[in-house]
Order: C-alpha cells, then structure tokens, then sequence
C-alpha cells in the first residue's frame, strides 16, 4: 500500500504539469453568481415581498510563474426587494487587485482558486427616497474546477464567497454570501 501510494505521489508532478498555465499567460475570465433569484415571500397579515438577485464578474490574471497569476477584479452585484408598493434595491461594485492560482489534474482538467479585495461602491435606491451612496471595502473568494475543450479557452465551475461592508452615515450595509459561480476564461499567449 504504501509503496503504490509513493509511486502515484512520484508521478503527480509529471500530471500537475500536462496542462500547465506558463509564465507569460494572460487569463481573462468572466463569471456570473448563480444567485439568480426571483421570487416572492408571503406575510402573514401583510403583503408579499419578492426579490431578485444576480451578480457578475471578471477578473484578469497575469501568470507571473507557473500557475500563479496577479492580475485585477471587477465584481457587480444587484439585489431589489419589493414590498407593500416599496421597491428598495441595493448595487454594488466591488474593484481590486486579484491573485489565482491553477492545479493541473489531468490533461483537459485543473482546480483553480481566486481570491480579490477592493475598494467597493454602491447605490441604494428606495421608492419615494433619495438614492444613498455608501462606499467601502470587501473581498470575494472563488474555487472550483476547470475543462479545457482547447488549450485556450476553459469552462470554469465553481463555489464562491464575497463579503462586502459598505458605510455612509446613517446607513451601513454588511452583506455576504455564498454561491455557485458559472464562467469562461480566455487564455493568451497560451503555450
């Protein structure tokens, strides 16, 4: 047992490197955050509150060594809830630096991560109101899989999370979440 086990850790490195990401490649990926809700909750004694919610993104990486990239993020995110005849809906951009790396696990396959932090502004708009605009921070984590149909193009799967903290006095909005993460990545300069 333990001798298979050294002979497959031995040959990992001669796999990790079959579809590697070299220095030199620029990725330029794109996302969307399949928190794409629409839906409607009822109130006992009261009205219905529906809401919507998506969010895209891309990020743009370039591999500094093998598999490690450094790069920028923009994220956008949009939720609206409507209730009683108020509509309240909250945007926000999200814009920083950003680092990925890439694990090669067979030759058309590879575990990716993405982590971004940034400078974060936002609309909050409410019926019979006057829009707020409350700025900040926040950070955003992605990590999945990607298929790669041709050397230079993937298809990404994946889980992410963002958090982000927005501040204008009175208001101050904390928002964070989970989702599933749905994208295309473009590779240049692919060797």
């Amino acid at each position: 047992m333990m001798k298979k086990l050294l002979v497959a850790l031995a040959l990992f490195p001669m796999v990790a490197t079959a579809n590697e990401l070299s220095v030199g490649t620029f990725e330029l990926a794109g996302d969307s955050d399949l928190n794409f809700r629409s839906g409607s909750v009822d109130v006992k004694n009261g009205g219905s509150t529906d809401t919507t919610n998506y969010g895209l993104g891309a990020t743009g990486l370039y591999y500094v060594t093998p598999n490690v990239g450094v790069g920028a993020a923009l994220q956008y995110a949009y939720a609206k809830e409507s209730a009683g005849g108020v509509d309240t809906s909250l945007s926000t951009l999200l814009i920083g630096p950003a680092v990925g790396v890439d694990f090669s696990v067979a030759p058309q396959f590879s575990l990716f991560g993405r982590g971004a932090v940034g400078y974060a502004s936002s609309t909050q708009t409410q019926t019979a109101m006057a829009d707020i605009n409350p700025t900040g921070y926040g950070f955003s984590l992605a990590a999945g899989v990607k298929y790669f149909p041709v050397k230079a193009f993937s298809l990404d799967a994946g889980l992410g999370y963002d958090w982000v903290k927005l501040t204008k006095s009175p208001l101050e909005v904390t928002t964070s979440g989970f989702g599933v993460n749905l994208g295309v990545s473009v590779y240049f300069n692919a060797k």
